[in-house]
């Protein structure tokens, strides 16, 4: 099967990979991530995702330019709006189906069988959630969804990404996952 397969960073991008390209498939990796933030970080995980496709032969079709505003404006928010919506509602559920729907378009487009995400090996992500959404995006484009579980192998791939010096993020990448990894921080600090 032929995926194109949407990378939300290199450490979460390195079993994907692997795995389907042990199970046989012809993989191309597909950079789409308005949601990080801001540019410094999305920047750091952009060179760390070409890092890992020179260092292992990746395909890649990279959607580079940075634009928050695709996001934000799928939240109905603006950056000046975010102090006041710490936890907007569905967001990681909007997040899925900008970036999903994106990946879904473009294999669409460029004749490719299925498509997928690296978002499937974080347990940190709604495993649920992504499911549901690659299904109903899958049924608006008329393209499979390709569905991998593979959360078990999360550890063993930010191993690799440490040894192969990949930059490792710390928040999943948009504002609000930023400032609760803040928040976090300073929570351990005062304990």
């Amino acid at each position: 099967m032929n995926i194109l397969l949407h990378t939300c960073c290199g450490n979460c991008a390195i079993y994907p990979f692997e795995i389907l390209k042990t199970e046989g498939h012809s993989l191309t990796g597909f950079w789409f991530n308005p949601n990080i933030h801001p540019f410094e970080e999305y920047d750091s995980r952009l060179q760390s995702m070409k890092k890992l496709a020179s260092q292992r032969n990746i395909d890649m079709l990279f959607f580079e330019d940075y634009s928050p505003e695709d996001y934000f404006d799928m939240l109905g928010v603006t950056s000046t709006d975010l102090a006041l919506i710490p936890q907007s509602p569905g967001r990681c559920r909007s997040c899925y189906e900008l970036r999903l729907g994106k990946t879904a378009e473009e294999a669409s487009k460029k004749g490719f069988d299925a498509f997928s995400t690296t978002l499937l090996i974080s347990p940190y992500q709604d495993f649920d959630q992504l499911t549901a959404t690659g299904k109903k995006i899958s049924a608006k484009h008329g393209i499979d969804f390709y569905l991998k579980d593979f959360r078990p192998f999360f550890r063993e791939s930010m191993a690799s990404a440490k040894e192969l010096g990949l930059y490792r993020q710390k928040y999943c990448g948009c504002v609000f996952s930023r400032a609760e990894s803040k928040e976090r921080q300073r929570n351990r600090h005062k304990a």
